[in-house]
């Protein structure tokens, strides 16, 4: 599980990490968002009362009903959690800031009095029904809720021009698509979408805060997550099928590397690999325990490459994590393959010398005899012992015949294949493929660590 956080380290006694909120951290998040490092000690008794009074009156209906024009609502937020809870889900925790203008709402006594922006009234959450407030929601959550560990966390902050302040923590849980094709140094992509849809764009639209932008932390638990980049944008292609509402989108791209994944995905397939290489130091006649070996070596680098695609989304296209198994299964099937055809040159080789030795055999047994005119004459003796060779078996004339279409060495390219030394090929073969792999090795990792995604 991978975490961000904005929380403290101590340690107590035995030494033991404690995650601790830093107080600074959590004024800040709470009040230097509001630009308004504000105040509220500075009404008196009798001023709040009047703000009280004020705030039992029903403002529930929107601003621009009154105004006439357009409702601006200032979103920011404080990022202080994130963690990865599937392949590509996460849970963002974060304090989402709501800030917008009421008129209705300005202090009674602001124009008498010399007060600033600074001194603002915290509204009591039995009075949150007689005030509008903002209605946007994340649109593309999995699921959401709002914090309420001893009560809800949910704030409104009045300040003396009218300005409201509506603050929540609340947790998102969203999908995040990977990007990264050098899968598992990749690149994941986080969309958060805010939308009002309640209103028209013309009614009531979204703004990014643009004095106290979005605070997103880079420090994370884990080493090999990072916050790489994250942008605050408009909702493009993606209005609303019943109203052409506002929506405001924050894109975070978050940084996994590879180490975290290492052992799991990448030391397995090596070792598969050495298995199959090991093949070669097996004598050529053991047929058994070589193709037991290769086959069990295609089949558990099979099984590997179906269990680690559970890391990826199904419609995920090919990445550097599935050409490193695509290239593992190769090595493992050229070593099948090279066994196959040292044994089948080993068994040519074998049926053309006995094939030699019969003839060699029936020569020196028939004792055939060339005459002057050319015509073969045998013996009655040689006769004899023909008759002895048929007796203990028949011949196979499809084995030692001694036509021209029953020759071995007559079939396509058997000239070359008696020339070929497998054990030559077994030695060549065999530190081949141990540079072959250690060069794929060197070109895999030198592009994968040194990849970048230039956007997110």
């Amino acid at each position: 599980m991978f975490t961000l956080n904005t929380r403290d380290d101590k340690k107590d006694s035995h030494g033991n990490k404690i995650r601790m909120m830093s107080p600074r951290l959590l004024l800040y998040s709470i009040l230097s968002v509001l630009s308004l490092p504000g105040n509220v000690y500075s009404l008196t008794p009798l001023q709040r009362d009047e703000v009280e009074n004020m705030l039992q009156k029903d403002h529930s209906t929107p601003p621009f009903y009154h105004t006439g024009n357009r409702t601006v609502i200032r979103i920011s937020i404080y990022m202080t959690e994130m963690r990865f809870l599937k392949r590509t889900e996460a849970d963002f925790t974060f304090y989402y800031y709501q800030i917008w203008d009421d008129p209705r709402l300005k202090y009674p006594f602001a124009n008498t009095t010399d007060f600033g922006l600074k001194d603002y009234h915290v509204v009591r959450r039995k009075y949150f029904d007689n005030i509008w407030l903002a209605e946007s929601y994340i649109e593309n959550e999995l699921h959401s809720r709002v914090h309420d560990s001893s009560m809800s966390n949910r704030f409104v902050w009045l300040l003396s021009n009218g300005t409201l302040v509506y603050s929540m923590r609340m947790t998102a849980g969203l999908v995040c698509n990977l990007r990264g094709v050098l899968f598992p140094n990749a690149l994941f992509v986080c969309r958060l979408k805010f939308r009002i849809h309640s209103y028209t764009k013309e009614k009531v639209s979204l703004e990014w805060d643009t004095l106290q932008k979005p605070i997103i932390p880079m420090d994370f638990d884990n080493e090999d997550v990072s916050m790489d980049k994250w942008e605050l944008l408009h909702c493009t292609l993606d209005d609303s099928a019943v109203v052409d509402s506002s929506c405001l989108e924050l894109k975070l791209g978050v940084k996994v590397g590879f180490a975290s994944n290492a052992v799991r995905i990448f030391m397995p397939s090596i070792f598969i690999v050495l298995v199959g290489w090991l093949s070669f130091w097996i004598e050529r006649s053991e047929v058994s325990a070589r193709i037991k070996l290769g086959t069990l070596s295609m089949i558990a680098m099979i099984t590997e490459q179906v269990g680690a695609k559970f890391f990826l989304p199904v419609d995920f296209k090919v990445t550097a994590f599935e050409v490193w198994y695509i290239m593992s299964l190769v090595f493992v099937v050229a070593a099948m393959f090279e066994y196959t055809f040292v044994h089948a040159v080993d068994v040519f080789q074998l049926k053309v010398k006995r094939q030699e030795d019969q003839r060699k055999e029936i020569r020196e047994v028939s004792g055939s005899d060339v005459d002057t005119n050319g015509d073969s004459r045998v013996g009655s003796t040689d006769q004899i012992e023909m008759d002895k060779i048929d007796s203990v078996g028949p011949i196979n004339d499809q084995s030692i015949s001694t036509e021209d279409n029953n020759d071995l060495m007559n079939t396509c390219c058997a000239r070359y294949i008696m020339m070929i030394s497998t054990g030559r090929v077994e030695k060549y073969f065999r530190i081949l493929y141990a540079i072959a792999y250690l060069v794929f090795q060197f070109f895999f990792w030198t592009i994968s660590l040194n990849y970048e995604e230039t956007n997110i």
